[in-house]
Formats: C-alpha cells, sequence, structure tokens
C-alpha cells in the first residue's frame, strides 16, 4: 500500500494534477512538516494546506517552499479553512488550546497526539465531532514507513497512502501498541551511532563509518521485508553460523541481557500510553 511521490518539491517547479481536500494543521512540530511535505510532493496534493502559525520558522519555512501552503492567522482560521483538520500539539499543551477551537460538524479531525485517546480529544472539541487517531513517522516526508489509522475512513486512509505503507487497525489498543513501538526510534539511532563510533576509534574515516553502517541496517531491513513469511528470529539463526562472527556476538549480547531491555522499555511505554 505504499505510495512514492514523484513530485517536485521547490515551489518554482510545481506542477500536481487532481487537487483534492483542503487540510489544515494545529500545530507546526515535526510530525507536522513531514506530513506536510510528503503530501505536497505526492502525485495528488491537496488542493491547500494551512498551517497555524505557532511555530513560526517551521511554518514558513513550510510555505516558502510549497505552493500550496499558507500560513493562518491563528488556530481557528486555519479550522475555517479546512476540510480536515489534523492536530499536531504536544500533549501538555492539547487541553490549554482545543477547548478554546470551534470545529465544524462536517469536518474531519486527525488527531496525531500522543498519549491523548479519542474519547480525551472529544472531551475537549466535542462528542459530536468525527475524530481520528493516526501515527505518522518522519518518514512520511520521503513516503516511507508505516502510518497507523484508527478508525478506518477510505477518506482519511487515501491521505495517508499518498506518504506511507497505511495500517488500519481494529481497535484503539492496537494503534496504543504501535505507538509504542515507534518509542525505540532514538534507541535505533543511539545503537547506529555507538557501532559508527566504535569503527571510527578503530580508524575508518567517520562518513564512511557512518554510511557503511546505514546502509547495512537498510539492506537488512528489505532483506526482512522481502522474506516477509520467516520469522525474525530465523533470520538471527540463520545469519549465527556455527563458529562465526554472529554467533559470538550474539551470545556476548544474550549473556549481557540480550532484548531484554528493549522489553523492558517498551513495557514502561506502553504502561505510560495506557494510563
Amino acid at each position: 500500500m505504499e505510495s512514492r511521490g514523484m513530485g517536485v518539491r521547490m515551489k518554482d517547479r510545481s506542477s500536481f494534477e487532481k487537487p483534492i481536500l483542503r487540510f489544515g494543521f494545529i500545530g507546526t512540530g515535526n510530525i507536522t512538516t513531514a506530513l506536510v511535505e510528503g503530501l505536497c510532493t505526492s502525485q495528488e496534493a491537496p488542493e491547500s494546506i494551512l498551517v497555524s502559525p505557532r511555530n513560526a520558522a517551521k511554518a514558513a519555512k513550510l510555505a516558502a517552499e510549497f505552493t500550496h501552503v499558507h500560513v493562518a492567522e491563528d488556530n481557528q482560521a486555519v479550522i475555517d479553512g479546512s476540510d480536515v483538520v489534523f492536530l499536531g500539539l504536544r500533549p501538555k499543551i492539547a487541553p490549554e488550546v482545543l477547548p478554546q477551537l470551534h470545529f465544524r460538524e462536517d469536518q474531519k479531525i486527525v488527531s496525531l497526539i500522543a498519549l491523548a485517546p479519542i474519547d480525551l480529544i472529544k472531551g475537549l472539541i466535542g462528542e459530536s465531532h468525527h475524530v481520528f487517531r493516526a501515527v505518522p513517522l518522519p518518514t512520511v516526508a520521503r513516503h516511507e514507513g508505516p502510518v497507523v489509522l484508527y478508525p478506518d475512513d477510505p477518506e482519511i486512509a487515501d491521505v495517508f497512502k499518498k506518504v506511507g505503507t497505511l495500517f488500519v487497525v481494529s481497535s484503539e489498543k492496537d494503534i496504543g501498541l504501535l505507538a509504542t513501538v515507534t518509542a525505540l526510534i532514538s534507541p535505533f539511532f543511539a545503537l547506529m551511532d555507538t557501532i559508527s563510533e566504535w569503527a571510527v576509534t578503530e580508524g575508518i574515516e567517520k562518513n564512511v563509518a557512518r554510511q557503511y553502517t546505514a546502509s547495512m541496517f537498510n539492506g537488512l531491513t528489505f532483506q526482512a521485508m522481502a522474506m516477509e513469511k520467516t520469522k525474525f528470529s530465523e533470520l538471527a539463526a540463520e545469519a549465527a553460523t556455527p563458529g562465526g562472527l554472529n554467533e559470538q556476538a550474539l551470545a556476548i549480547v544474550n549473556a549481557k541481557g540480550g532484548m531484554s531491555v528493549f522489553l523492558e522499555a517498551l513495557n514502561a511505554v506502553a504502561a505510560r500510553l495506557g494510563d
């Protein structure tokens, strides 16, 4: 279900066809920025995208880069000029901002807010509104990576198919669990940094160490995706040739607790999301 856009990013080279809905974004953080970039470079860009002025630098940059993006006067102007409104606020400020806003009954509202179930959002804006939850990753800027959606909606699903691989789940509990997995993004990059920096201390040129590490993990990920019927544990066992380097490294990692630290982190984050 992945959709890789072929649109041109820069404003003076735009050539989009079949304009669709007007989108609005309240909150202009990293996820909003990535989603706007992905939508504007997809094969069917929105008719217009309004972004809130709260993060002035990021909002201005998006408006300068993409023809269809405009910075709204305030959050209410975002709502008034949009058919679909995306909530990209930080969890701590959402209870302060959302009750002051007035959403239309015909609008669809997509919450990108972590730690905020649908009932909480409805409690802030009104029970009668159509609210969805989605978990995109920063990689949607390049039309890559997963996007989780709950509940299903053909119109909203079509939006996310343009920027990534869509996973529609059957319960809000499921979206919370998959959101938990995203907490391992920072540990993943930290692992890559540890590996590449070790190579540098051993004499490898810094850029070579970085690119090699990224390329290796990228290749392994493609292998895992291509062998979708093979368990990850089977891939690990296959790589651990008896007496080989991978067997030695895996044995040392397992002796130090193996993957238990990651399970501890996942359980802690899941408990927090479940509060």
